[in-house]
């Protein structure tokens, strides 16, 4: 149940995680700062950052510039996978549509029909954030895809099995199977327990530095409070890379618009509702 809560945090607003975990930075620092001052017994050691506490420092924070490059590189390429996989799906509408035109005018004009009503459910799926109203979204147009693939086995059934058929059955194929890619790829996030390890090296960074500062707390304090800020926005860009349609950077459904509302017109065109 707690687990369950503590994962849940990652689904909240991006303002909001990044203000929690740049307050969690900054206390850690304000605390680290406070336990190395009762720890200090002489007042010369306040002068200044020692040489092995900066040794220490500087690798704490390049392991958490490492660790965040990782997980940025992760999200950055889902981000590229979603967007390579709307593009294949877009292109596999298409070329299905056009395959159409080699058939019987009336069968032609059905199977666009289909095509442009599966291609506007997908399109309106892809454009909902996740929750249940994506899940039912996304079952309307699975259960649209259906009369599709009803009237590319007709054809196959009743072909000879010639260079139309084979493509046809080809371009099914790969509608089918991205759109199940998609699908899939749209629901995976980075594991919650990555991104807790990687706030949590976070926060414990900010009290190594806030302990190896003590020396400088008004010199440094500043400084110190941009850099939780660059690392608050950097994993707030993190996150938003990592939801496919609840965050600001998502992956543009123009080329598949487009190829949608040129299937809807046709299919107007043709007096087909």
């Amino acid at each position: 149940m707690m687990g369950d809560i503590l994962d849940a945090f990652w689904t909240w607003p991006l303002v909001v995680v990044v203000v929690v975990l740049l307050l969690a930075m900054i206390a850690a620092h304000e605390l680290g700062m406070r336990l190395h001052g009762r720890l200090l017994s002489k007042a010369g050691d306040e002068a200044g950052l020692g040489s092995d506490e900066g040794f220490i420092l500087s690798g704490v924070l390049g392991l958490l510039a490492l660790l965040m490059g990782f997980s940025f590189s992760m999200a950055l390429n889902r981000l590229e996978d979603r967007r390579d996989l709307m593009l294949q799906e877009t292109s596999a509408i298409g070329y299905l549509a056009m395959l159409a035109d080699g058939l019987p005018q009336d069968l032609a004009r059905g199977l666009k029909a289909d095509l442009a009503a599966y291609g506007g459910a997908r399109l309106a799926a892809a454009e909902i954030a996740d929750g249940p109203e994506r899940l039912s979204a996304a079952q309307a147009a699975a259960d649209l895809r259906a009369p599709v693939a009803a009237k590319v086995r007709a054809v196959l059934r009743e072909g000879t099995g010639g260079p139309l058929h084979v493509a046809l059955a080809g371009a099914y194929d790969t509608l089918e199977d991205t759109a199940v890619r998609r699908d899939a790829l749209s629901q995976a996030h980075l594991p919650p327990r990555v991104l807790w390890l990687l706030a949590v090296y976070a926060v414990i960074s900010a009290a190594m530095l806030g302990y190896a500062l003590t020396g400088a707390r008004a010199r440094h304090r500043v400084a110190s409070t941009t850099l939780y800020l660059l690392v608050s926005l950097a994993f707030g860009v993190i996150l938003d890379l990592d939801r496919p349609r609840a965050g600001a950077i998502v992956v543009d459904q123009t080329p598949f618009a487009q190829t949608v509302k040129a299937l809807e017109r046709e299919a107007r065109a043709t007096g087909i509702p």
